[in-house]
């Protein structure tokens, strides 16, 4: 009865119509991996997006170089267009010695050798390397000449690192790699937010060879591993105090609220006895315990008691298509949340360039934030919702929390396949559900009760997710727009989770290995072209330009193809079958 209900002609032109949208999206730089998917689009109500890469352009370049309570070298950079410079000064005018002398000594020599060392960004050739910047190359022989392309990969963070010592500076920074080789390292990740190397030094003050270990990182994150510091000067170490720490928090927070993204350079110096003594201990130790532990394994290097160099600040501006792009979303009643590693500051400033963060809501009415809070003798968790960071809307008891999530690798995506087969219909209930969805007005669909609106901004930290309880995540998705920072690849997923709970149909990014569980649990999960393998084959589309308004661009597709396939079906229903 319901086969012979549904026209003969609709599932061939549903599927002739799905594969022209399909190819209409290849064009327009969004690679879907199946038919199914298109259909998803035009009920996309949220779109959790990363900031890096998708809203910004992931070209970044060092602005400027801090050390101590005042010293600063402002870089000499251009703006986007290439033509007006921002920073015209170099370090000679601002009476202080010339680079050449400073790197011989003091915080900026130990600052730019941390930049060539603690980096992984490394030139390769055209053949090798899949993503950089280029950078010509000639090689000559004997019978002809060809010509190469080599290209500078790596993190945007390592490659501007990178410029900044060789262009900016003059500094050989293959040839210090040469001289100070890599004995060991702790790799970058998005839970620790640092990256620890040790080096052999090239200058010998003992007997013995130094070894100079450099922890590169958000300062926030790193700040509290350090016992010393150096001065303008560069040349004592000083025992650190809380108000230099308070005097970093506020040069972070002033270069945040101008969209700048902050890195921290630390550092240590032990002698290579000693390196092979802590070596040995962290062999022995490995072999002799096999207790999981929350502490980050960092290969026997120490997590504490280093020097503070000093910091570079980095400029990675806003893709100039993406504030129009934003705006679009919402007026398709499509929200726009960013989601990111990087400091609450940061995201926010951002989020203002971009119109995350618009001026009719946020600026004009407010953005809400929170702190967590506990008291110590009752053991209660206090929540203070504020907006505009002073006035107190409320002090909410935390209640029962949400389990954690915890996911590992891709264990979690095997699951989800197998509940996913397992709940797959047969070919007539997805034939009829087909036929009755585009004959339906998705405006009366039953679902789960959606929030209420609020007209205003919140700004979530990451730190403070697994505080949250209901109550507590209701208030923060009531918001019209969003932004979290410094949030970690699982408590992404829990924001998708958070919001599917509520009714929402959730569109997620994702480039890394360990958002893959986020691209698998959202509706459309949409995957970086530059990202990981696992990213990629997790997610249901991919954006071949890295870009947010290919996004948009395919939401409009598919609503289109929405009301075309609902005219097809009204069309074929009076033919019905023979």
């Amino acid at each position: 009865m319901v086969v012979a209900f549904i026209p003969e002609g609709l599932p061939a032109a549903v599927t002739l119509v799905l594969t022209i949208v399909a190819k209409r999206m290849y064009k327009q730089k969004v690679l879907v991996k199946s038919l199914a998917t298109v259909e998803t689009f035009n009920f996309v109500s949220i779109i959790a997006t990363d900031k890096t890469g998708t809203l910004t352009m992931n070209q970044m370049t060092i602005t400027a170089i801090l050390w101590g309570n005042q010293g600063e070298y402002m870089v000499p950079i251009h703006n986007i267009d290439g033509n007006t410079v921002v920073n015209d000064e170099s370090i000679i005018d601002r009476k202080r010695p010339s680079l050449k002398t400073n790197y011989e000594s003091g915080a900026l020599k130990d600052l730019l050798l941390g930049a060539c060392i603690c980096n992984n960004a490394t030139m390769q050739s055209s053949s090798d390397a899949s993503e950089g910047t280029e950078n010509p190359a000639v090689e000559t022989t004997d019978e002809n000449i060809t010509t190469e392309t080599t290209k500078l990969v790596g993190d945007a963070a390592d490659v501007a690192l990178y410029h900044l010592c060789q262009d900016k500076c003059g500094v050989d920074i293959e040839n210090v790699r040469k001289v100070n080789p890599r004995i060991n390292v702790v790799p970058f990740n998005s839970k620790n937010k640092f990256m620890i190397t040790a080096n052999l030094l090239e200058h010998k003050t003992t007997n013995d060879d130094n070894v100079v270990i450099t922890l590169k990182g958000a300062p926030d994150f790193v700040l509290s591993r350090c016992s010393t510091y150096k001065t303008d000067e560069g040349s004592d170490e000083i025992p650190i105090t809380d108000e230099f720490k308070q005097s970093i928090q506020q040069r972070q927070e002033a270069l945040g609220k101008s969209g700048y993204r902050v890195i921290a350079m630390l550092q240590q110096t032990i002698s290579n006895n000693e390196y092979m003594t802590k070596m040995e201990e962290y062999r022995k130790s490995k072999k002799e315990t096999q207790i999981v532990s929350d502490e980050p394994d960092l290969n026997g290097l120490p997590i504490n008691n280093y020097c503070f160099i000093g910091m570079f600040s980095l400029l990675d501006p806003a893709r100039p298509e993406v504030p129009d792009a934003v705006l679009k979303a919402r007026r398709a009643q499509i929200r726009v949340a960013m989601v990111t590693g990087d400091h609450p500051t940061t995201a926010a400033a951002i989020a203002k360039k971009v119109n995350i963060l618009s001026k009719e809501v946020s600026i004009d009415n407010g953005i809400d934030t929170f702190k967590i809070e506990r008291n110590n003798e009752t053991g209660e968790t206090l929540a203070r919702l504020m907006r505009n960071s002073n006035t107190v809307l409320e002090t909410h008891s935390v209640g029962e929390l949400t389990t954690n999530i915890d996911v590992k690798g891709i264990d979690a995506l095997d699951t989800n396949d197998e509940q996913k087969k397992k709940k797959k219909p047969n070919i007539c209930s997805r034939l009829f559900a087909r036929f009755r969805f585009y004959l339906s007005d998705p405006n009366q669909a039953k679902s789960v009760e959606k929030l209420n609106l609020i007209p205003y901004g919140v700004v979530v930290a990451g730190g403070d997710i697994p505080s949250m309880d209901d109550y507590m995540w209701d208030w923060v998705l009531s918001h019209q727009e969003l932004v979290f920072a410094r949030t970690s690849p699982e408590q992404k997923l829990r924001i998708v989770m958070e919001l599917s709970k509520r009714g929402e149909v959730v569109a997620v990014t994702g480039d890394g290995t360990n958002d893959a569980p986020a691209l698998k649990q959202a509706d459309l999960g949409v995957a970086m072209a530059a990202g990981t393998d696992v990213a990629r084959e997790a997610g249901d589309m991919i954006l071949l330009d890295n870009n947010f308004s290919s996004i948009i661009k395919a939401i409009e597709t598919g609503r289109l193809l929405s009301d075309n396939l609902k005219k097809v079906a009204i069309y074929l229903l009076p033919g019905g079958t023979h």
